[in-house]
């Protein structure tokens, strides 16, 4: 039976929207527990860059095969048991982790507010027995919450809000049934302090958190293989590199789901005989062949040759590995725009007069600035009013590193056309003053602390939203890049 594409698509209000469905053989489980039986979306909102959009999918689906992968663990006897103490050891590591994800950057204090006011009085509260609700004063603490019927009732929306399948995925952890229900309880009992502290955080309070400090470590053996794990290896080779955060979001559900995969053995003990056998397995219908070898292939043959070459691992296994690509037959000359293709887009740039918003200002003039220095759109979307200078009699324009991601990671330094300096761009730049020239720098960034999950740049979302306005003025050809074709 084939299997279905997991694919992004708009909604009639401009969302997003992707489908999964749940393998026959755990719905019913997967329902008592989710409370849904044959098919889940992820639904993103209207204005959520493509690019964004398609780095949120991968992890998405990486948790809902990690929830899968963790019921069919549960039901063959596969998952791994906790202790009561282990339980909340591990639930230890993840507060550590939840808090780590947002407190160098956590946003307003009423994000956490509304998060916790959701989780008293739209999980819990409604669970409270009959009991309660005629005699309060007699349970001010609300001992009630942690009666089995509860606690199995909110565990659900409660494992949703704390990221547990996310956290068990990032710790290559597939717990049986009763380990996870004693690992999701007692993630129950601190997912409000957690968010207490991230409101703390919000508003400025960065005093030691003393809650760490109450939570045993495990006490019967190692949670995983000894030496270091998939995903820690991907860990110290984001911090010694530092690669582009574009790179990070793309290799990251590669890593995730080799750390789901080789959670036993860690990085150290795959041998080559598995990690074929894994690349193999990779390619589905959903995921080419090309992208297996571009994207998953690539990054793991890269990390775990730096992993080797620093001593990390002791091998490469991804080095001999191969992935054939079935030749594609193509009907066009080169990946460069025809003449009448750019004739088109340059047409409708040139249509757009006097813009008044970052994006309009992109539209109008990106195109053509590609068009004149075969720069990529990436690069040009980042551009800042610094980066305009002028050189005796001629203007230029510095593609730099500390603006944005440049594929050299060198500057270079690139003459304006006099066509462009005719048009009218030097007067678009001294309007717009010394900042960002297609985008809103006025207004902080949504900016992740993470660097192992890092938000797409503003430069990057725009050259995103480029790319869709080039296929809606009718450049559709699917061989085509829109944002790499000026050449």
């Amino acid at each position: 039976m084939a299997l279905r594409m997991v694919a992004l698509n708009r909604l009639a209000d401009n969302r997003w929207i992707a489908r999964k469905v749940i393998p026959q053989d755990v719905r019913e489980e997967y329902a008592r527990l989710y409370k849904v039986k044959r098919e889940v979306h992820l639904k993103l909102p209207a204005d959520t860059p493509k690019h964004e959009a398609k780095v949120r999918l991968a992890e998405w689906i990486s948790e809902v095969e990690t929830q899968i992968a963790t019921l069919r663990a549960e039901r063959n006897g596969e998952g791994q048991p906790l202790t009561k103490l282990n339980a909340i050891a591990l639930a230890g590591r993840w507060y550590t982790w939840f808090v780590g994800q947002y407190e160098g950057d956590p946003g307003p204090p009423k994000r956490w507010r509304e998060m916790s006011d959701h989780l008293v009085w739209d999980v819990i509260y409604p669970e409270a027995p009959e009991s309660y609700h005629e005699d309060p004063k007699a349970d001010p603490h609300w001992e009630w919450q942690r009666e089995p019927e509860v606690r199995e009732a909110v565990r659900p929306q409660v494992a949703e809000l704390a990221r547990v399948a996310t956290f068990l995925a990032s710790e290559g952890k597939a717990l049986n049934a009763n380990a996870y229900a004693l690992f999701v309880d007692a993630v129950s009992d601190n997912l409000l302090p957690a968010i207490t502290l991230l409101e703390r955080r919000a508003n400025g309070d960065y005093s030691r958190d003393d809650t760490p400090d109450s939570f045993p470590a495990f006490t019967d053996g190692p949670t995983r293989s000894a030496g270091i794990s998939c995903w820690d290896l991907f860990e110290a080779f984001v911090k010694a590199l530092k690669p582009a955060d574009n790179t990070v979001q793309r290799w990251r559900a590669v890593f995730l789901e080799m750390q789901r995969h080789f959670a036993d053995v860690g990085a150290d003990g795959i041998t080559e005989d598995a990690a074929r056998a894994w690349v193999r397995g990779l390619v589905t219908e959903e995921r080419s062949a090309t992208t297996v070898r571009e994207v998953w292939l690539s990054s793991s043959r890269r990390v775990f040759g730096w992993g080797a070459e620093h001593k990390h691992v002791r091998r490469n296994p991804f080095a001999d590995i191969k992935v054939d690509v079935p030749r594609q037959s193509r009907s066009r000359e080169t990946k460069a725009f025809t003449e009448e293709e750019a004739r088109t887009i340059l047409r409708a740039a040139l249509a757009i007069k006097n813009p008044k918003t970052p994006l309009d200002r992109a539209k109008r003039w990106v195109p053509w600035l590609c068009a004149y220095s075969g720069a990529r759109a990436g690069e040009v979307t980042q551009l800042r009013g610094d980066d305009i200078e002028k050189r005796g009699s001629f203007h230029y324009m510095k593609l730099m590193p500390d603006a944005g991601t440049i594929k050299t990671r060198k500057t270079r330094v690139v003459p304006i056309h006099e066509h462009l300096i005719a048009q009218g761009f030097l007067e678009m730049v001294r309007s717009v003053g010394k900042g960002a020239l297609f985008y809103d720098d006025k207004t902080p960034p949504r900016a992740s602390s993470d660097p192992m999950n890092p938000s797409r740049s503003r430069a990057g979302n725009v050259r995103g939203d480029l790319a869709e306005w080039v296929r809606a003025q009718g450049v559709t050809d699917p061989e085509l890049s829109p944002t790499h074709a000026w050449m």
